[in-house]
Parts: structure tokens; sequence; C-alpha cells
């Protein structure tokens, strides 16, 4: 898991719009320019400090677009790299995606790293609470949440923390559920629109197996912390396609997801 705008994909550009692999060979790209030498740092300390902790061997992106395209980044990295510090113990700790949408007022936790050097805080954390209305395209559906910065049922908006994670818990441990994808505001307060992830987990288990020939990605409520998310496998939420085609608008010319209850979201100005 990582912040945005740190490899630049422009998915405002006909050339770089891709559905997967093929977005590894687009020219107009920070990959195509600096595929040999990008790397994963570690967010405890950053900026502070910069510790190696993998190479990045490939990427898949699903760039669509504004809201709701996904602009989602998958990579494939070498945990062992020349480069990567040795000796530390740095810790890793993976987290599986969810395989629901939650139900509206869970409480969930965002986990951000600073960008500003002003900072200087390394990694942190700022809780949240899940209460606005999960939205999407006609073809890419359930695939936003809209989080109102207010201050009180949530924190003040945040800056610099695009791509950064949100999770909550299901089945007792933390999962995935979004990621800050960008803000927009109604001259009072700031509204965060999330990138979920629930509906994307059959591409990105695809992508996996391309890379490592692995069937199954980590799961919170299995048995054995494992489940596969192939093609043809039964998923919680409907899964969705990839559509090279930008989105423009504002929240309320997309549907509600209708999959989930969503009883008591709170309207905001753009719904």
């Amino acid at each position: 898991l990582s912040s945005a705008h740190i490899l630049g994909f422009e998915p405002n550009k006909r050339k770089t719009l891709s559905c997967g692999a093929e977005a590894a060979t687009k020219k107009n790209t920070d990959w195509h320019h600096h595929k040999k030498n990008m790397y994963v740092v570690d967010g405890k300390n950053y900026p502070k400090k910069k510790i190696i902790i993998a190479k990045v061997l490939d990427i898949s992106a699903r760039a669509t677009g504004l809201p709701p395209g996904y602009d989602i980044i998958v990579a494939h990295v070498d945990r062992n790299c020349k480069r990567c510090t040795k000796g530390q113990n740095i810790k890793i700790t993976p987290i599986a995606i969810a395989n629901n949408l939650p139900e509206m007022n869970t409480e969930a936790l965002h986990v951000a790293v600073p960008g500003n050097r002003e900072m200087n805080k390394g990694r942190f954390y700022v809780d949240h609470l899940l209460n606005g209305r999960i939205w999407g395209a006609k073809k890419t559906p359930c695939s936003r949440q809209t989080i109102k910065h207010d201050g009180k049922t949530n924190p003040p908006m945040l800056f610099d923390t695009s791509g950064s994670p949100v999770i909550f818990k299901e089945c007792g441990k933390y999962v995935l559920h979004g990621l800050h994808g960008n803000g927009i505001d109604d001259g009072k307060y700031m509204y965060e629109l999330l990138q979920l992830l629930q509906t994307q987990k059959e591409w990105i288990q695809s992508e996996i197996y391309r890379w490592t020939g692995r069937t199954e990605m980590l799961d919170s409520c299995s048995p054995t912390g494992t489940r596969s998310f192939m093609p043809g496998s039964d998923f919680d939420v409907p899964q969705s396609n990839c559509k090279k085609k930008r989105y423009d608008g504002l929240p309320s010319r997309f549907p509600t997801c209708k999959i989930t209850n969503q009883k008591g979201a709170i309207k905001f100005p753009f719904n």
C-alpha cells in the first residue's frame, strides 16, 4: 500500500488508458522512464529516512479517469533486492482486501504517510467513520464512497495523503476497504471520494497469478487465512471489469450502490 502521485500514470491522456498488464508498455509514464530504478520505501519514518524494502519489478493499472474511474496500480516487487535494507528487522504485516462493503457508520482507520516534508512524522493513523453514500457508474458500480470531513464525525481533510488506505475490521481482522482518491468541496466542507477495492479482487488475483502462479490471496474470514479469487470463483460482491472511458461530473450524477443497505447515509450537497 502506498501513496499516490509517486508513480505518474496519467489517466486523462488517452494514450495511457489501461486495463491491466498493458500499463507496463505505455511510454508516457514514469514507469517507462524509471522502471529499472523504482523502489518501495518503509513509511514508518518517511520522509526523514528512506529505507528501501523492495524493488518494483512490474506494474498493472486500471487507469480509467476521473470518478468513478479506478486509477489503481498494483505492483510485483522483490523484497530481497540488492539495495533492500538488511538486518533491521523491518516488520511488514500483509493485509487482506475486504470481501464485503461496510455497513453504514462502520468505524475505520485511515493510515497515511505525509508527503509534506514539513510534517516529518512518518506513518500515522486517523479515525474515520464510514457514514457516506457508496456509489459508482452503471458499468463500475459500488466503486466509491463519499466521506464528509466536518471535524466532527470525521476529522478535517488531510491533504497530501492521496492513495493512502482506509481499513476496517472484517471477521475481527483489519482489511483494506478503499484508498483516498480525490477531494471536492462545497465552499464550507471538504469531501473525500474513497476508491473502493471490493469489486477489483478478481483483477488483482489474476495479476498475482500472472506474476507468481499463486491462485489464492489473503482472506480475513477463511479458516486457512487464504482464499481463491480467480475468475469463476464465488465473490461476496459482483466484480467489475475495466472501462477505457473517462467519467466526469459530480457524485450526484452516478447511481447509489444497490447491493448494500445505505439507510442513514449522510446526505451531502453532491448527493
